[in-house]
């Protein structure tokens, strides 16, 4: 043995040593890999599992937009439709107050009309009165101031009961 150096303590060493690592691997290793590998496959499923219900989620958030959206476009188009219904049915009152006034005004000039003519009748009729009365007032009596004096009382009376002459 050169230099005090016992080669079968180096391989009883080194086989102690391999027995050792050996051991350690079948009793510390492999089942702390397995662990951290079962670990690994249970957080990816779970990250899997969550980016798929996000994915789902934001599926239905567009989905729910879209709907949203086409509400809202029916809602703007049944505003128009109406608005629409609204503008005619008031152009159609419009145009009825229009012809309903027109034929009130109509019959209101007619009733006019026919009143001051029956007024002017009324009025030619008294007149013709008076001047009967004041001419056989004339013609009798004589006195021709007493005959002008009865014509204008008679025309104020006329005035006064509401017939002009």
């Amino acid at each position: 043995m050169p230099l005090g150096i016992d080669f079968g303590q180096i391989f009883l060493h080194l086989f102690n040593v391999a027995i050792l690592f050996g051991g350690l691997y079948l009793l510390l290793y492999k089942p702390v890999n397995n662990f951290m590998k079962k670990r690994a496959d249970h957080y990816k499923e779970v990250d899997e599992a969550a980016n798929a219900k996000l994915a789902d989620a934001e599926a239905k958030v567009k989905e729910y937009e879209e709907k949203i959206a086409a509400a809202d476009a029916e809602i703007a188009e049944n505003k128009k439709t109406a608005a629409a219904e609204l503008e005619t049915f008031r152009e159609n009152k419009k145009k009825e107050a229009e012809r309903e006034a027109a034929s009130i005004l109509s019959s209101a000039e007619k009733k006019a009309e026919a009143e001051r003519a029956g007024i002017v009748t009324g009025a030619k009729e008294d007149i013709t009165k008076i001047i009967e009365e004041a001419a056989k007032k004339v013609a009798v009596g004589g006195d021709t101031e007493a005959a002008f004096d009865a014509f204008f009382d008679s025309a104020e009376r006329g005035k006064q009961d509401g017939t002009e002459a």
